[in-house]
């Protein structure tokens, strides 16, 4: 597997990437029941800038998208908000981690203070993740957990 930095032409990965992410697991991500990701979205998830950044897992093989984490700075430039889609088939087997310390280490390296994401209080997968990677979570309401980084905490 080959992780590496996101580029705009990575956008042609993502119909063969989502085929292969659950319905359910869809739903976790983007907190309803989608069916596919409209252009509008896609061209969103393509929008890469230095306040928009994401990282990917690549089959060094094939070359096809295995998982996806991006981070998006807030106005502040010292927040961003992170989320994270991997293969259904390959959860549970540490992409997901992989895919996370990528997108911690960067936001140390660039100075934001935190990083933070919404999750749904159901997903228990995603919430004991965080929370082993030193995340602390939130109510924010409508079954909703906001899970919070200080990276000034974590040390370098």
């Amino acid at each position: 597997m080959l992780i590496r930095r996101a580029r705009p032409e990575d956008v042609a990965l993502y119909p063969d990437f989502l085929a292969d992410v659950s319905a359910e697991d869809l739903r976790l991500r983007f907190f309803a029941d989608i069916a596919e990701l409209s252009a509008e979205e896609m061209d969103k998830l393509g929008h890469l800038d230095r306040h928009n950044v994401a990282f990917v897992g690549l089959d060094e093989d094939t070359g096809r998208m295995l998982g996806l984490v991006r981070l998006k700075e807030e106005l502040d430039e010292q927040t961003a908000e992170f989320a994270i889609l991997v293969r259904s088939r390959l959860k549970g087997h540490g992409l997901g981690w992989v895919l996370m310390h990528c997108a911690i280490d960067y936001a140390k390296q660039t100075g934001l203070r935190r990083i933070y994401g919404d999750v749904l209080a159901e997903n228990a997968s995603m919430l004991q993740m965080c929370e082993q990677l030193g995340f602390r979570a939130e109510e924010i309401g409508s079954g909703m957990k906001r899970v919070v980084l200080d990276l000034r905490s974590q040390g370098s």
